[in-house]
């Protein structure tokens, strides 16, 4: 946390008047809109303070909208700054929160272009194969329709009752963590 401090503490070097602009310039840099430099606030920080200064603010402003943080929780990561700044960070994080926030779910989106549209599935019971006489397994067939860039392409699985498991298993944890993101 004292190095956290430390990071936060950079922003003293900068006036206080000026700290609201700096603080949405860096909510512009995460919505991938044109972003300070490091060129016009060279006479301020070193190039290693800056990088650390973006980075943490940053994380910090990431931090505060994805864990819907309180203006309590927020003013409690700003320790050792004055009134001025922390009012600065709050009502830039406050301002444009749900912008920042459906930047973060479209990168979370874009992760993957490929979307399921459809599936369809097929129980079957296989008596016997080759390898073993009697083998008396459910297998489920599952047939998946998947849009990759406008194309569409089915994907045939064959799912043994561990596998099947296994595949519940992930996707209620992925509804599970989109639940998170959308709350």
């Amino acid at each position: 946390m004292a190095e956290g401090n430390v990071s936060i503490n950079l922003l003293k070097k900068h006036s206080s008047k000026d700290c609201s602009s700096l603080l949405h310039g860096l909510v512009d840099g995460l919505c991938h809109r044109s972003h300070p430099t490091y060129q016009e606030y060279s006479k301020i920080w070193t190039l290693s303070e800056w990088w650390t200064l973006v980075d943490t603010f940053q994380d910090l402003i990431k931090s505060a909208v994805k864990e819907s943080w309180t203006k309590d929780q927020i003013l409690q990561r700003l320790e050792g700054l004055s009134d001025d700044y922390k009012t600065s960070v709050v009502d830039v994080i406050s301002s444009r929160k749900e912008e920042i926030r459906s930047q973060l779910l479209a990168q979370t989106h874009n992760i993957s272009q490929t979307v399921l549209s459809d599936f369809d599935w097929k129980l079957k019971l296989a008596l016997s194969s080759d390898k073993i006489s009697s083998l008396q397994e459910p297998l489920l067939t599952l047939n998946m329709d998947v849009l990759n860039d406008e194309k569409k392409e089915t994907l045939s699985v064959e799912l043994n009752r561990d596998d099947l498991k296994k595949l519940i298993n992930s996707l209620e944890g992925a509804n599970k963590a989109l639940l998170q993101l959308k709350s």
